[in-house]
């Protein structure tokens, strides 16, 4: 009898368990069921929201994309189209107000505030959702699907997305493109440049040629695809439209070119009554001011001020040549060992501090005609996978380099002396003295 024992208390656990699983599957059921009031099986492919107040628009999603099909052909705001298309896929209400209602009036449901219609794709017959008063305890609103008789209270933050002004519904992005594929930033009008990515790396073409700061460079294109549209001007344009608002001769013509796009993005900018507006696809917008800011901002502070773009620990070894005197040192494991004029270990802070100093160079002023510099030392940095040389000499007093090859000089408030030591000697790693017996 003992041996059965085991045996009828696990049959026991396996019908808990198993009555256990049955009931939170169960719970889950009916909880999915709870509040529900739209189900969709696939995804929705239009929208149209009937106002009261007279507005009629109509939304349609197009190769994954909603545009504006009324009261005019834009592209839509696709955050809230997605919104309300997420949101009916399955909707849910807060309270049930009442299972069949007969007075529709008093809860704004006979002449709504807002009918949404919803079509999924695979279905000609739209799920129609009407949307009346506000509830008198708080912000959400009555609301029922035709067909069904309940009456119902949703969240505000869905029927808000059906009471927006028109605009509010309209893509707002001024430019909408992948930032990595641009290869070329034009700029022209007030202030004038161009920027080349070769590689990597920016270069400025105009007005000079030199290294351009990639941080920069990059962020005149997350700035241009960031901005937004303040205000809709003009969704077409005309001659005496672009003189109101100093089009006809903007102060900025910005063209951005795309890897694999035969035509450039182009966008104008006039400044006028200290506001910005801007011209493109020949629509009339108005942005803040960060765009203009950001483009029409000094060459100069486009450039390149750092001397070299690898980091101090990056280096593996380095050989500078000043005069005739040769010094290489090279890095063993943590520490550093010179190899040429003499062998030894050297005092890694001091080796460490030199490359840092070399690291943290920026450049306060550029010489770009350097006719006739001679370089007073030259510098071989040895990386992970490429020698980089570098250029130093003075030039009124004031350290000057470069990277050898670029046409011009970066300009220093340092002098040569702070760079590099008058002895290398200097550098030798100083023996312990012995301990005193």
């Amino acid at each position: 009898m003992r041996s059965r024992t085991p045996l009828i208390l696990f049959i026991i656990l396996l019908v808990l368990i198993g009555t256990i699983y049955f009931l939170s599957h169960y719970q889950k059921q009916k909880k999915a069921r709870e509040n529900l009031l739209v189900k969709l099986e696939h995804e929705v492919k239009k929208v149209e929201i009937i106002r009261r107040d007279g507005a009629n628009l109509v939304f349609k999603r197009e190769a994954g994309r909603w545009m504006m099909e009324k009261p005019k052909k834009v592209p839509a705001d696709g955050y809230i189209l997605s919104r309300i298309a997420d949101e009916v896929k399955e909707l849910r209400y807060r309270h049930l107000v009442e299972e069949k209602a007969t007075d529709l009036k008093k809860y704004g449901l006979a002449d709504p505030r807002a009918v949404i219609k919803v079509w999924e794709r695979g279905n000609p017959k739209p799920v129609v959702i009407k949307i009346g008063d506000k509830n008198p305890m708080d912000a959400n609103r009555y609301a029922m699907v035709e067909g069904d008789g309940r009456v119902v209270i949703l969240p505000s933050l869905f029927t808000d997305l059906a009471l927006k002004s028109p605009n509010d519904y309209r893509d707002k992005k001024i430019a909408r493109f992948d930032e990595s594929l641009a290869e070329k930033i034009q700029v022209q009008g007030k202030t004038s440049y161009t920027l080349v990515k070769k590689g990597d790396d920016w270069w400025m073409t105009q007005p000079v040629n030199s290294m351009a700061d990639n941080y920069k460079c990059e962020d005149l294109l997350y700035t241009l695809t960031g901005t937004d549209a303040k205000a809709f001007v003009k969704d077409s344009a005309e001659e005496k439209d672009l003189k109101e608002y100093g089009l006809d001769a903007p102060d900025l013509v910005i063209r951005i070119f795309l890897k694999g796009k035969k035509e450039p993005i182009e966008l104008k900018l006039s400044k006028k009554d200290d506001k910005i507006y801007l011209l493109k696809d020949n629509m009339i917008v108005e942005v803040d001011d960060t765009l203009w800011s950001t483009f029409s901002r000094d060459p100069r502070e486009l450039r390149e001020k750092k001397l070299v773009k690898f980091y101090s620990f990056d280096v593996q070894g380095f050989t500078w040549r000043r005069g005739k005197e040769v010094f290489q040192a090279r890095k063993k494991g943590k520490e550093w060992e010179a190899v040429k004029p003499f062998q030894g270990p050297l005092d890694t802070d001091k080796v460490e501090g030199f490359l840092r100093n070399i690291e943290d160079l920026q450049a306060q002023d550029f010489i770009d005609d350097p006719s006739g510099f001679k370089p007073k030392v030259v510098v071989d940095f040895k990386l992970e996978k490429k020698t980089q040389r570098v250029e130093f000499g003075e030039v009124e007093g004031k350290l000057v380099g470069r990277t050898a090859g670029l046409g011009y000089l970066l300009k220093f408030d340092r002098k040569l002396s702070d760079i590099f030591p008058e002895d290398v000697k200097s550098w030798k790693k100083k023996e312990k003295a012995e301990k005193k017996k």
